[in-house]
């Protein structure tokens, strides 16, 4: 008889405001199914999303989790949907384009002057299909080692990357985005795919986050943790312990835990 898993992945989910924000203006979403038929390999689906509000009055938090709420209509209606009717679907990448350019005009519309960043993975299989627009981040994890798959759409990456700055002179302009949904007459993001093997994870965050910790440092936190749930509450501890006065989100969604290898070879 064959054996199969019915998690396809292992998931953990955590925010929090932070000591000094009035109210937490991020919005996530994790989703996830496993498909299995007959003698086929199983296919493992998850949708991972982070968006980081920005806007006075409460609207960076409407725009945050407009942007989510439409991202994840839109994935689920052009793939989720094809998937289980085993039909023709569009292109990944004109799906994902699309979903982040449908946030971005309705929040034009909607909240004018507000805006958030976009950050989502659709995991089928071991591929990993990532939007990506502002700064909040996508990490892949590996081994130990936490790679960082996207780049910051700040003023302060911008000068770095054309070397008119150096890191300590651009901490000002970090949080001075080029790239936001809501922003701009129109937006492109960034579209990157990533193979997601067994024994790795997809870490998804705000700059409340990364802007708080180093990447060793999340890393760290990540492998020392019993499960993905645990790890993302750590690493919201550590970041509010170390400081950090902006909102806190992250996600982890992994393909094997680090944590079950390692009780693994203790037994």
């Amino acid at each position: 008889m064959q054996q199969l898993s019915t998690t396809p992945f292992e998931v953990g989910l955590a925010t929090a405001k932070g000591p000094v924000r009035d109210r937490n203006e991020d919005a996530s979403l994790a989703a996830q199914f496993i498909l299995v038929q007959g003698d086929e390999r199983p296919l493992p689906v998850g949708l991972f999303i982070v968006a980081d509000g920005m806007g006075g009055h409460g609207q960076g938090e409407q725009a945050s989790a407009l942007a989510c709420r439409l991202a994840a209509e839109h994935v689920i209606r052009h793939v989720y949907l094809p998937v289980l009717a085993d039909g023709p679907g569009m292109p990944i990448n004109e799906v994902l384009e699309e979903a982040v350019e449908i946030g971005h005009e309705t929040i034009l519309r909607r909240l004018a002057g507000a805006g958030t960043t976009l950050t989502m993975a659709l995991v089928l299989g071991d591929d990993a299909h990532i939007a990506h627009a502002g700064d909040a981040r996508a990490y892949l994890g590996r081994q130990g080692h936490l790679q960082l798959l996207t780049q910051d759409h700040s003023m302060a990456e911008r000068l770095l990357e054309v070397g008119q700055a150096r890191v300590e002179d651009v901490v000002s302009e970090r949080r001075v985005l080029y790239k936001a949904l809501g922003h701009g007459d129109r937006i492109r993001p960034d579209i990157l795919h990533e193979h997601l093997g067994r024994g790795s994870y997809l870490l998804l965050c705000c700059d409340g986050l990364w802007g708080a910790m180093a990447d060793a440092e999340i890393s760290a936190t990540v492998e020392a943790a019993p499960t993905p749930d645990a790890a993302c509450r750590d690493l919201v501890a550590q970041a509010i312990e170390r400081g950090g006065e902006d909102n806190i989100t992250v996600v982890v969604a992994a393909r094997g835990w680090p944590g079950a290898a390692r009780q693994d070879r203790a037994g």
